[in-house]
């Protein structure tokens, strides 16, 4: 079949839609909806992942995190078993800094769930407690914005020095500087010596929530209370992303060796990356993957088996005209690509109508609601794409029926 005659069937089918407008409207209707759930649903899934992925990268660039307890995503409290395990220390820390030559910084931290700061007649019940090295604040690529980091001269003195984040700082000096005041932490007077930069939220939980003091002086106060109140981790940064693996490969291998696990044993350890952390939420959305695509796609065969009926009524309103176009010289191919074209052309206007409808909802769900939502260019192609398929998958039946029909019989319908 030449172009042209592909151009008159279109041209055809064209005519045809708008000769039947409601008719076109109520068929055009049912693969609309189907591609709009499937639209709505890529946007939104999109936009969570993209909303998730830039969450993950603001915790540090291609960080790694370690420590006794196994990647907890999605548990809430760890396992008698990991609880009982050998703990991760500062010299685990520095055999990682020395051993493994795919890690450029490694900074051990012991953290306090919340501890009670107080400031004259002000204080916050709230913050997390951080004991760090120096090291931490390019580990996680957070930085102090006035004032200065935790020193090593801080380390060596167990100096009682802190650095606040932007909530302690609001709660405690909410007009004034807090540079060199004094603070209490769970009774014990500390100096403040900087603050952080503000770090913004994580899945709705504030990062600026925490205050850092040097990890010697942690160990002073609060070292030995059990887990999971306090934890020890450690945080290391490899030379580039492309270390990742291989820096995690050296760390196990270390940390197998320090806490003697036998081949062949599990690690009585956790280790685990920001890769491990999208890998985890990949699974939990992949079953939702499943359910909307089924869902859409059921839309979408009710869409076309509208389509179908709709192209049968029309091969039988139209045997006469069939049979006139077979006695002036239409081929069986001429009357098929006819009624084929114009079931595409119908399904087309309606994955077009509904990638339309669908990017106007997530504009508005990305305008007024808190939930993200993102159309990507491949979900618009394959939209077009999959309203087209319907077209040619439903519409070659009624096509191939009206081909078949013979003309002398066609010319006597009535």
């Amino acid at each position: 079949m030449s172009f042209d005659d592909i151009k008159e069937s279109a041209a055809m089918a064209v005519s045809t839609v708008r000769a039947n407008k409601l008719r076109s409207a109520l068929t055009i209707l049912g693969v609309a909806i189907g591609v709009v759930t499937l639209t709505f649903m890529v946007s939104i899934i999109q936009g969570l992942n993209k909303a998730f992925a830039d969450q993950i990268e603001s915790l540090g660039s291609n960080t790694i995190f370690v420590s006794k307890f196994d990647p907890s995503f999605g548990r809430a409290q760890p396992t008698s078993e990991e609880l009982h395990r050998k703990d991760i220390d500062a010299e685990d820390a520095e055999a990682m800094r020395r051993e493994a030559p795919s890690v450029e910084m490694v900074a051990p931290i012991r953290r306090k769930i919340a501890a009670n700061v107080r400031r004259l007649d002000r204080e916050t019940e709230t913050p997390i407690l951080f004991g760090v090295t120096p090291e931490y604040e390019y580990a996680l690529s957070q930085y102090v914005g006035r004032g200065r980091f935790i020193t090593d001269a801080d380390l060596t003195g167990r100096e009682n020095v802190c650095v606040l984040a932007q909530d302690v700082v609001r709660a405690l000096f909410p007009t004034e500087d807090p540079l060199g005041e004094e603070v209490k932490i769970d009774g014990r007077p500390y100096r403040v010596v900087g603050v952080m930069e503000t770090l913004g939220n994580f899945f709705g939980q504030s990062r600026d929530n925490s205050l850092f003091i040097p990890l010697t002086s942690f160990d002073k106060y609060w070292r030995d209370i059990e887990p999971p109140e306090v934890i020890f981790f450690i945080i290391a940064r490899p030379r580039s992303r492309a270390f990742v693996q291989s820096a995690i490969d050296e760390m196990t291998d270390i940390l197998r060796r320090r806490r003697q696990v036998p081949a062949g044993e599990p690690n009585n350890f956790g280790i685990s990356s920001q890769d491990s952390l999208l890998d985890f939420y990949n699974q939990l959305t992949g079953a939702t993957w499943l359910v909307l695509t089924a869902i859409s796609f059921v839309a979408l065969m009710i869409g076309g088996i509208g389509v179908m009926n709709i192209m049968l009524v029309s091969v039988t309103e139209r045997t006469r005209e069939i049979g006139i176009r077979k006695a002036v010289g239409a081929s069986r191919a001429n009357i098929l690509w006819q009624f084929l074209i114009e079931a595409v052309v119908l399904t087309s206007i309606g994955g077009l109508t509904g990638l339309a409808v669908g990017e106007l909802a997530s504009l508005l769900m990305n305008r007024y609601s808190p939930l993200p939502a993102f159309v990507p260019l491949w979900a618009i192609l394959v939209g077009i794409g999959i309203s087209a398929s319907v077209g040619i998958i439903f519409g070659l039946w009624p096509a191939w029926k009206a081909a078949r029909l013979d003309p002398i019989e066609a010319l006597r319908y009535e």
